[in-house]
């Protein structure tokens, strides 16, 4: 993850919002196994197939976990591995 500028600034930017991104639990995002039925290689190949869209920017991580620290206890992702990617 890298941040969207280089200077830190910690006001309120436009289109960095928690919004932008779409989460799963235990298992990655829009994940699919389309090279899955190739021998030996094909997990591998699938991962590398499918990695590079996988990018979020820092900000907008930062602002997911926020507003699911302030929903508490109540939060669908307490104790959950959660797999995040831009919309």
């Amino acid at each position: 993850m890298r941040p969207r500028t280089d200077a830190i600034d910690y006001s309120p930017r436009p289109g960095v919002s928690a919004e932008s991104l779409i989460a799963r639990a235990e298992r990655p995002v829009a994940w699919s196994d389309t090279l899955g039925w190739v021998p030996i290689l094909g997990p591998y190949l699938n991962i590398a197939a499918q990695v590079q869209d996988y990018y979020a920017p820092l900000e907008d991580c930062v602002d997911f976990i926020a507003a699911d620290l302030a929903k508490g206890l109540s939060s669908e992702w307490v104790g959950k591995r959660v797999g995040v990617k831009v919309k």
